[in-house]
């Protein structure tokens, strides 16, 4: 079991990711997975990796979704990335790998993290002063951001969070990345 530090993960997306929006995307939701570690008491390192890896493969297996994240898994694997890591990153493209806390959290972390940024990026301030009213404006509104799966945002109810308290986690989690990604 290799531990991976944040740098050479980095370097391994870099490496894998061809487009840049993917990779910003990637790096926001791990923003929110590192919040939520805090929230849940897990490891952080783990979750932000996992939150970091979710959709390695997704400019290789765009329109297989059969085929997405376990090409990512089968990676990570050969890089001896631990299997908590790899176990979440099958979980949020594959029900069956729900199995713990983390497997759950990346599913509405996930969507999350593509409603927030698609709500900063108009913003003068981006990430900067988000309020949770305004994020869940945006969430009713089916025209905005209408890729984001709503079901997975209330996700949070099984994870034990009220929505106001998961967007709320989100945006604190968006912010620790904005910075790297444009948002600041």
């Amino acid at each position: 079991m290799g531990s991976m530090s944040r740098d050479e993960a980095v370097a391994l997306v870099r490496r894998l990711v061809d487009k840049d929006i993917t990779l910003r995307h990637l790096v926001s939701v791990e923003g929110v997975m590192r919040r939520l570690a805090v929230r849940f008491d897990g490891d952080e390192h783990t979750w932000a990796l996992v939150g970091l890896f979710h959709d390695l493969d997704q400019d290789h297996t765009a329109g297989d979704p059969e085929r997405h994240a376990r090409l990512a898994a089968e990676w990570l694997r050969e890089e001896q990335v631990d299997e908590t890591v790899v176990n979440a990153v099958l979980a949020h493209a594959h029900p069956e790998f729900r199995t713990d806390l983390v497997a759950r959290a990346i599913v509405a972390a996930d969507a999350l993290a593509g409603l927030l940024v698609a709500a900063a990026l108009p913003r003068p301030e981006k990430a900067v002063g988000m309020k949770v009213s305004s994020v869940k404006k945006k969430l009713k509104e089916k025209s905005f951001a209408p890729g984001v799966d709503r079901a997975e945002i209330h996700e949070c109810a099984a994870l034990g969070l009220e929505l106001d308290e998961f967007i709320a986690l989100g945006i604190e989690g968006l912010q620790l990345v904005a910075p790297e990604i444009g948002l600041a």
